[in-house]
């Protein structure tokens, strides 16, 4: 290790040596890039100097750098949905120079949609990475007619989902728990309101959204499969505005402006289910479900350097019976962030987040009071420290640590429950993304992690036979650790103007995994367990490589293929118990898993219609010793086949129409093939591990939207209606096998349906 940290420090030093060679010769352009109405920075805007074709995008905070030779200069700042500006500069010592940029007018005539060339070139060093544009989000089809971000993502190429209404997302590969999801740098453990009908993500307190499928940049960790990265709102520092919605399962309110004129600005959502206020459990309404989200956000200017923000989202599910069934379950997040930009080539940021996840079930009647309760508390710090060396050649450090607690699982009887465990996870990253020559960008950097086990806890060591044999105890002190070096890698070859090829290997560790029945297309009961003396690490290698082609302006062709191998992949036992089972990790199994796919996508980009049409073949296996009996098998999101249409047409300024279309191999399934008796009670006899599949899925959903004129630059009105499953295909959540009374093995079955076809609206307003 003191070899790789002095290797690391000698490249510091040769690399910054270099840097300031470079930087007497050239001065740095660097600021801001806001929304002109808003003051409200702008993520991935584009600042290029149009003469020698130099450029730079705007990080996470709105900021950029751009190093220039002196003299005159031509800087152009885009951003797609937003006006063009050109500038011209004449850099004779280092400048700051922060852009307001304004939105395009809807009040054309003849209205076309256009995506700026210049904010997505092919030959980008970003890789398995999507940019969601909430205009668009808006359009897509919905469930219950309002905007879901989860929906949106699902509806990405190599994003599969195991039915309607479920929030899961399965990404190339991954478990549902293997996506870190984050909003504002805050992990959220639970992303569903309703069982997964709609994310706890309010899109009106939502301004940018980043999906990494795979290749996630070194400053991300702690996930094997993909990263979320959702930012939110932040509040205009100019002029106060008002919104509010309605759909028929919720409505919103949401509010911002400045709280000291171009200083400072406030940001504050609120949305709530309509479900519970207009009924209550009944017999004609059994069970009854609730939900509320709040997202507050305030941020400050320091000076002209410093910026402070802190947000807050709070969200919480609530599901009730009248035969006394209850369950609960939420989310809290807190962001509390300090950037620095340290002159003008030097970026930094400090953040302190907490998250809070909580579920809380009971089962209470005249013959049985039962409770149950898990969940999961962090603490993390961290400091991010990018350096602009030049135009496509920035370097980034960080350091982070997060204090976990865990909750696995308690009940009123204490046998039953599940001990408690702490945990403090470490990481250090450094990556270097730069263009040694024109046709070739790199971006690699290597993470280091680390995860311990601390503190007053209680385990069980089990033998050969995974029967508890003995009780092990710690008092104080670390007790278990594990830590893993994760290189990452990626290259783009440019072929030429218009097509370039992509290659990236990544490692990732996750030391958290959630212990429950992923055959379940949604469940709020989700059990988030560490890594410790008897589960390790999953670890994954991934190894990616694409064609990107743009034909024109209008039409791209992008063309991908990936390979994943995990170690330490977890599954459990037939019949496993996971709720009230002290000896749950008895329960659990560990082997190998692997997948593979091949993801093909057209996209229009340019005209009244807009839309892609997209392709991916995938596969997911298993081999876990004692399940299968050793034989490779299925992973329960293992769907192979996926084709998907989605098309967006701007009729006029005031109208649009989208639509989806979605077919997918049926997920597989492990189904009863008989029944044996012990005295009395009929057995199920279980065909081999995830041998069998449900039907192939496959919806329509449609989706109309009409905009009013605008009285003003900022009042106007939206109304969304569409219909969700239009030509109403019973697409299936689940099965119920009973033997047949009489019979010693034929079994009926019963399907379950979320819906067979729904129609929605929605309303809003923008004052």
């Amino acid at each position: 290790m003191k070899k790789r940290f002095k290797f690391l420090l000698i490249f510091l030093c040769l690399l910054n040596c270099s840097a300031i060679a470079v930087s007497q010769k050239n001065y740095v352009l660097c600021g801001y890039v806001t929304d002109k109405i808003t003051g409200e920075v702008l993520i991935g805007a584009t600042v290029v100097e149009q003469n020698v074709l130099k450029g730079t995008t705007t990080n996470s905070y709105g900021f950029f750098s751009l190093l220039l030779s002196p003299g005159e200069h031509t800087i152009l700042v885009s951003y797609l949905g937003y006006t063009s500006e050109v500038i011209n500069i004449n850099l004779k010592k280092n400048i700051r120079i922060d852009f307001e940029i304004e939105t395009l007018t809807e009040e054309l005539e003849e209205v076309t949609v256009k995506s700026d060339y210049k904010t997505n070139p092919v030959h980008m060093n970003e890789f398995s990475m999507e940019r969601l544009s909430l205009k668009e989000i808006s359009r897509l089809p919905s469930v219950f007619g309002e905007a879901d971000i989860i929906k949106a993502i699902q509806l990405q190429t190599g994003v599969k989902t195991v039915g309607d209404g479920s929030s899961g997302m399965f990404i190339r590969g991954g478990g549902s728990d293997q996506n870190l999801i984050i909003i504002d740098e805050a992990p959220v453990y639970n992303p569903s309101h309703l069982f997964g009908l709609i994310s706890v993500f309010n899109p009106d307190a939502i301004n940018h959204v980043s999906l990494y499928k795979s290749n996630m940049p070194a400053q991300y960790g702690g996930r094997a499969s993909s990263v979320i990265d959702c930012k939110m709102k932040e509040g205009s520092m100019k002029e106060h505005n008002f919104s509010t919605g309605i759909s028929p399962f919720s409505v919103s309110i949401s509010a911002n402006g400045p709280v000291k004129n171009e200083i400072s600005s406030y940001f504050i959502s609120a949305r709530k289910s309509l479900v519970d206020l207009l009924m209550s459990p009944g017999n004609y309404i059994p069970l009854v479900p609730a939900f509320y989200d709040i997202n507050v956000k305030v941020n400050s200017k320091i000076g002209i350097k410093n910026r402070l923000f802190f947000s807050i989202y709070n969200g919480k599910d609530r599901l009730e019976s009248i035969d006394g069934y209850f369950n609960k379950w939420g989310n809290s997040t807190a962001t509390f962030r300090w950037n620095r930009n340290i002159g003008e080539k030097l970026f930094a940021n400090l953040s302190l987040i907490s998250s809070d996840y909580d579920n809380y079930l009971e089962f209470k009647d005249e013959t049985r009071d039962y409770k149950w309760q898990t969940g999961l508390k962090d603490i993390n710090i961290k400091l991010d420290v990018t350096y602009y060396i030049k135009p496509q050649n920035s370097l980034r450090i960080g350091v982070g640590s997060i204090y976990h607690k865990f909750i696995p699982g308690e009940s009123v009887d204490k046998d039953q429950s599940i001990p408690r465990i702490n945990a403090l996870e470490h990481s250090f990253y450094i990556s270097h993304n730069t263009q040694p020559i024109k046709w070739l960008g790199i971006d690699y950097g290597i993470r280091i992690s680390g995860f311990q086990n601390i503190g007053k806890a209680t385990w069980f060591e089990y033998n050969e036979f995974h029967v508890p044999v003995e009780t092990k105890n710690n008092s104080k002190g670390i007790y278990n650790y594990y830590w893993c070096i994760e290189p990452r890698v990626s290259l783009n070859a440019g072929i030429n103007n218009n097509s370039s090829l992509k290659f990236a290997y990544a490692r990732n560790a996750q030391y958290l995994q959630i212990l429950q029945n992923s055959s379940l297309s949604y469940t709020s009961l989700e059990t988030w367990f560490p890594a410790n003396p008897n589960i390790k690490p999953i670890i994954v290698d991934i190894f990616s490589m694409g064609w990107f082609h743009k034909f024109n302006d209008t039409y791209s062709f992008e063309v991908e293929t990936y390979g994943k191998m995990y170690q330490n992949q977890i599954d459990y036992v037939d019949h496993a118990k996971l709720i009230c089972n002290p000896y749950i990790e008895g329960e659990v199994r560990t082997g190998t898993s692997k997948a593979c796919g091949l993801e093909i996508v057209v996209k229009k980009e340019d005209g009244k219609f807009t839309g892609n049409v997209s392709y991916s073949y995938s596969k997911a296996f298993r081999t876990i010793e004692e399940i299968n009996e050793g034989m490779e098998y299925s992973s329960p999101y293992d769907i192979p086949h996926d084709f998907r249409m989605t098309g967006n047409y701007q009729i006029s300024p005031k109208w649009n129409i989208s639509s989806i279309w979605i077919y997918m191999s049926g997920r597989p399934v492990t189904l009863p093939i008989g029944f044996y008796f012990e005295g009395k009670e009929p057995i199920p006899i279980y065909s081999d591990r995830n041998s069998s599949r449900f039907p192939n899925y496959h919806r329509l959903d449609i989706a109309a939207t009409y905009t009013t004129k605008k009285t003003n630059k900022k009042s106007f009105q939206t109304v969304s209606i569409g219909v969700f499953n239009a030509y109403a295909r019973k697409n299936p959540l689940g099965y119920e096998f009973v033997r047949r009374p009489g019979t010693s093995c034929e079994i009926d079955v019963y399907q379950y349906t979320l819906f067979s076809i729904m129609p929605n609206f929605s309303v809003k307003f923008n004052f």
